[in-house]
């Protein structure tokens, strides 16, 4: 492994994009994991351990500001762990196949490619309507209204629920059940809290608004997460040393990030989440096809310089404040 200064250093950048995004960064931290020197399988188990710790203390800052649902993010969490099951599954047979890091290295670029080339498409129709005047905060639409989230509550299968806090009158049950097992698996499989996946189900699929689909995210995250490091623990699959030190530097920087998102709107969140997913997915391929050294550079300098951008209106509110 790399020297402790670098981990710390990876656990402070994850620990901002934690509270900032809603999600444990394992889609970044187990790329990252991996190319630092990890085999694939330990830098799974690993990150789950960090992401775990990230999630809680996120939880717990966002709940602070209102920011949390917590029923939905526990019927989703719950879901999500028999999910979890199954994805780890695959990827210790893949291990006995020796494929586990290939597989695991495309499925992170399709998944995060899809993702960020879906959310920067939504992007590009809200800079269009912009451009006419007709543009409001969330992609072209009402704020936690898309219109995907509109056709999916009107599923009249029963049995349904409302959640208030994350301003959906009803949906159907299964939605969340269904929505939990897809977060689950790709968690299993990819060593990512959930976050990843479930941000954007929140928001467009069930309509929850960007702010609230933060912090409820962070309850699926947590839920998985402490599922994924006891399944992977008890294979011997957690590296516990290098993963304490990222996750002192996280705890510093998940304040960061949830502090950060008092002072952006849902549309800057979805941005930078977008671009971020496709570094991320850059990089991974760059380091498929064996260019190791770039790789490195590119997600660790590309998350550093995003963290900045976050951190910066900070700084100018803490001085106007001075």
């Amino acid at each position: 492994m790399t020297n402790p200064l670098v981990l710390f250093l990876l656990g402070f950048i994850l620990g901002i994009l934690t509270g900032f995004f809603g999600v444990g960064g394992g889609f970044l931290m187990t790329p990252a994991l991996n190319i630092f020197g990890l085999d694939m399988v330990h830098a799974i188990g690993t990150g789950f351990f960090v992401i775990a710790g990230n999630a809680l203390i996120g939880v717990l800052r966002h709940r602070r500001l209102g920011n949390v649902d917590l029923k939905l993010g526990t019927i989703l969490g719950l879901c999500s762990v028999g999910g979890v099951e199954f994805g780890k599954r695959l990827v210790l047979h893949l291990e006995k196949l020796n494929l586990v890091g290939t597989y695991v290295r495309v499925a992170y670029i399709i998944l995060l490619g899809l993702i960020s080339m879906w959310m920067l498409r939504e992007y590009y129709h809200y800079w269009k309507t912009r451009q006419n005047g007709e543009a409001r905060d969330d992609f072209g639409s009402v704020e936690g209204t898309h219109r995907m989230a509109h056709h999916i509550n009107r599923i009249e299968l029963p049995p349904k629920v409302s959640l208030p806090r994350s301003e959906v009158g009803a949906i159907s049950i299964w939605v969340i059940v269904i929505s939990g097992l897809i977060i689950g698996f790709l968690s299993g499989f990819m060593g990512i809290g959930g976050g990843v996946v479930g941000l954007p189900l929140l928001i467009y699929v069930m309509g929850v608004p960007t702010i609230i689909a933060v912090g409820t995210s962070l309850v699926t995250v947590f839920l998985t997460s402490c599922y994924g490091t006891a399944v992977y623990a008890l294979t011997g699959n957690v590296q516990w040393a290098p993963g304490f030190i990222i996750l002192a530097g996280s705890m510093i920087g998940v304040q960061c990030g949830v502090y950060a998102t008092e002072y952006v709107t849902g549309i800057k969140i979805k941005i930078l989440f977008a671009l971020l997913l496709f570094v991320v997915a850059a990089s991974v391929f760059l380091k498929q096809i064996g260019m190791v050294t770039i790789s490195s550079y590119l997600v660790v300098c590309s998350a550093g310089a995003l963290c900045l951008v976050i951190l910066l209106p900070l700084r100018k509110i803490i001085q106007g404040r001075h």
